[in-house]
């Protein structure tokens, strides 16, 4: 059984482990941990966690679901869905009109398509090379191009109705 939960402390180890492999080496730190809402899905019998979403409200007030990853053991369970679900209704509750996420594009296809989609979100726009500059100053490593990600990001938009 998968339970969607707020983070611990003890799940940080596994978060940021889970993030290197999916979303590349160093992507994710502790201080983007410290910065965000995390909510992390458990595998109560294993007590591990398997999966985790960061969502945040920026400077300029817009709120953002920033990423969602899944341990690939446990990819195709609906536990990403889940997560992002849990999240949207964490930025709806605190009064989000607007909520915004960047996924990548490689290859002509778009990471966690499918699970931004069931939870109401739409492709408003591509952005080639969007992390390329954060991920030379930063050093994180792209999955899929190494150093210097050169990966097209497809902003998905979920407008609230009220």
């Amino acid at each position: 059984m998968i339970r969607i939960r707020d983070i611990r402390s003890a799940d940080i180890d596994e978060i940021l482990a889970i993030a290197d492999v999916q979303l590349g080496e160093n992507y994710i730190t502790i201080d983007d941990l410290s910065r965000c809402n995390v909510i992390v899905a458990e595998d109560v019998e294993l007590q591990k966690c398997v999966g985790f979403c960061l969502s945040y409200v920026g400077l300029d007030g817009e709120a953002y679901v920033r990423t969602v990853a899944v341990s690939p053991n446990f990819s195709g369970q609906g536990i990403g869905t889940a997560l992002v679900a849990k999240s949207v209704e964490y930025l709806e509750g605190i009064g989000a009109k607007k909520i915004m996420s960047s996924l990548w594009k490689h290859d002509g296809i778009v990471n966690s398509d499918v699970i931004f989609r069931r939870n109401g979100f739409l492709p408003v726009r591509e952005i080639p090379d969007y992390w390329y500059a954060d991920s030379m100053a930063k050093g994180y490593s792209c999955p899929v191009c190494g150093k210097g990600c050169h990966c097209i990001c497809v902003m998905y938009e979920l407008k609230i109705e009220s």
